[in-house]
């Protein structure tokens, strides 16, 4: 049976509409709503700019602290009957806020183009981040979720999405939306503390080298 050009044409538009992960839908939808466009070539799954913003003007970020109260706890498929649900403790929380302010030191403010500031002005822009989803590969290295203190291997941490909105501090109009799902390793090795929290360093320092390369890229334009 042969099939016709515009059917074949009809299937491969048709799967072309499933190739967006959650995340980056969400980030369209809301980048639409707010008047963005997406960016041509992001450093990150999904990246979207206000037309016509002059990312040029901006040379301060105010800071603020990471957002939790959206993310989402996708269950290990490798869970036990006897383990703990996978929980972001609040000292979880204070230690990805830690790695995150750490990163974004590095990256935005030491070695990056722009410098921290504490108050809105016409060359400074406000960065919120949200962490909107956590999929751990396996159980938490903790005495509830591994009491019998077994070894526990996985092809890296898991995976995690975080979500950046840069505001224009005075307007407080949102200029430059960005969402990334990152893979927290990629090898086999023992999933313990250490390593989740290494793999979760090495994510931040990803994520905040990767923004001010995309509002460098962007601010030459």
């Amino acid at each position: 049976m042969k099939f016709s050009f515009a059917f074949v044409l009809f299937i491969f538009l048709l799967s072309g509409c499933n190739i967006h992960k959650i995340h980056e839908k969400t980030a369209q939808d809301q980048a639409e709503k707010e008047g963005l466009v997406a960016i041509s070539k992001p450093e990150f799954d999904a990246s979207f700019i206000l037309p016509g913003a002059s990312l040029g003007q901006y040379k301060k970020i105010i800071l603020n602290d990471l957002d939790f109260s959206r993310v989402k706890i996708i269950k290990p498929s490798s869970s036990h009957s006897f383990q703990e649900l996978w929980e972001l403790t609040e000292k979880d929380k204070e230690f990805y806020q830690k790695k995150f302010t750490d990163s974004a030191k590095n990256y935005l403010f030491e070695k990056g183009d722009f410098s921290a500031a504490i108050s809105p002005a016409s060359d400074t822009l406000v960065l919120k981040t949200k962490i909107t989803e956590i999929a751990p590969l396996a159980s938490k290295d903790d005495f509830k979720s591994r009491p019998n203190l077994m070894d526990v291997y996985s092809e890296g941490f898991g995976r995690m999405t975080i979500v950046f909105e840069l505001y224009d501090s005075v307007s407080n109009k949102l200029i430059v939306l960005s969402s990334d799902e990152h893979d927290l390793g990629r090898i086999w090795e023992r999933n313990d503390r250490a390593q989740n929290n290494m793999q979760l360093k090495l994510a931040f320092d990803y994520w905040l080298k990767n923004l001010n390369d995309e509002l460098r890229s962007n601010g030459n334009k």
